[in-house]
């Protein structure tokens, strides 16, 4: 059976009564058959044994329609006792599937098919689990020889790569026993999961719970590659688009590294996860990518620019925006951007926000691009030392600056090159 075990027919203290009631019927119409044919006459004689006859079956026909209720009673018995038997199985089987895609969702890949595998051989008391590809990550049970069970789910796992097809172990001669799932990333088979041990083979149903469990781990799987195929993308499209900049903007490249660097480092202080102060670093490379749609004779004029042409000019981030928007960069790096020349007390711009309603990425974007502005040589002035810089900062903090980001800033800039370290330039804000 599958999930549950049927039982045999039972005679239940019901059915026994029932029958005795029936067999002490039996007997009493016999017995008054015989009575009566020793004192009726001989005419009476077809009539009585027609009588006997018609009760003799009316009982056997009521004994056949009780053992068959019975029986079909107990079929009914057994058939509920499968299906919540199966019904048990298959949930925990979908409870097993549910915790192992939490496991790949909250911890990097390879450390979550680690976990996944782990937790397998005791969901399948198995004594190895694998993922088996182009590398094998392999997880053993105490005792168990790693060589031996390297090889044995290698060997396994190459019939399923040859098969395309799921494959069970089941050698009496050896006592082995071994299952696989194969795992397709984008309709390529890949890899293949593998279980194995000694002993006794592996229940039906472990083929199933395996198979949903590779699921899991092959969405994943395809998961990351997308991730990584968006991010190869994305990156081709950044340095693209940097050098664009640097094109209209000489020296952007050092400025914009030297801004991307701090500010990484000053989420993470903050408390921003790996992924966003990476997203950050990103917003700090295209902070003024929006300059691409300044004309020319504005970015490049020798004197003091018009009332009209700074108004162009600061529209730069709403075109740096929606520039990093049509290329698909995340949500951060667009707000960062759109908002890096706003300052803590409404007089900044492009809009005018005021104190937390600046994102905070765009607040920890103005610290650092203003101090690598500031230690940064300029058309009009030399560097400023970092002390100097930091003063600056300082006096602007509650007008300019976010003070609690100005105030972290402070910590983090000791662990970060000092300036003569990066390449200098003249960069123009």
């Amino acid at each position: 059976m599958r999930g549950g075990t049927a039982r045999q027919p039972a005679m239940t203290t019901i059915d026994v009564a029932v029958w005795i009631v029936v067999a002490v019927a039996t007997v009493a119409t016999l017995g008054n058959a015989l009575m009566a044919i020793l004192i009726v006459a001989p005419s009476e004689l077809p009539l009585m044994a027609g009588c006997t006859f018609v009760l003799v079956v009316a009982g056997g026909f009521a004994s056949w329609r009780h053992l068959r209720a019975v029986r079909q009673a107990n079929d009914a018995r057994n058939e509920l006792a499968v299906t919540k038997g199966d019904e048990l199985a298959a949930r925990d089987r979908l409870s097993f599937a549910r915790h192992s895609a939490a496991l790949m969702s909250s911890l990097p890949q390879d450390e979550g098919i680690r976990a996944v595998l782990t937790e397998s051989l005791a969901r399948f008391h198995a004594q190895a689990a694998a993922v088996v590809g182009s590398e094998t990550a392999l997880a053993i049970a105490e005792g168990v020889d790693e060589a031996e069970a390297r090889a044995a789910v290698e060997r396994v796992a190459l019939e399923t790569l040859k098969s395309g097809r799921s494959v069970t172990v089941a050698d009496a001669d050896e006592q082995v026993a071994a299952l696989t799932a194969p795992l397709r990333i984008r309709d390529d088979l890949q890899d293949v999961l593998v279980l194995w041990r000694h002993g006794h083979q592996f229940r039906t149903d472990d083929l199933d719970g395996l198979s949903l469990v590779g699921r899991i781990v092959e969405l994943s799987m395809e998961n990351a590659a997308l991730v990584d195929d968006v991010r190869s993308q994305l990156g081709g499209t950044l340095h693209a688009m940097v050098d664009l900049v640097e094109q209209r903007l000489p020296n952007y490249i050092p400025h914009s590294s030297r801004v991307g660097a701090s500010a990484a480092a000053l989420g993470q202080a903050l408390g921003l996860s790996d992924d966003e102060a990476d997203q950050l670093r990103v917003a700090a490379m295209l902070h003024d990518v929006g300059m691409l749609e300044v004309p020319e004779s504005i970015l490049n004029a020798p004197r003091t620019l018009t009332a009209e042409e700074q108004l162009v000019l600061r529209d730069h981030p709403f075109h740096g925006a929606e520039l990093t928007r049509v290329a698909n960069f995340g949500p951060l790096v667009q707000e960062a951007i759109l908002a890096h020349h706003e300052r803590v007390d409404g007089t900044g711009y492009p809009r005018g926000l005021r104190g937390d309603a600046i994102p905070l990425a765009a607040r920890v974007l103005a610290v650092c691009d203003a101090y690598v502005a500031m230690t940064s040589d300029r058309p009009q002035r030399a560097r400023l030392t970092p002390e100097a810089a930091l003063a600056e900062l300082r006096a602007g903090a509650g007008t300019a600056y976010d003070p609690a980001i100005v105030e972290m800033f402070v910590e983090v800039q000791s662990g970060l090159p000092i300036a003569s370290e990066w390449p200098t330039g003249t960069y123009r804000l």
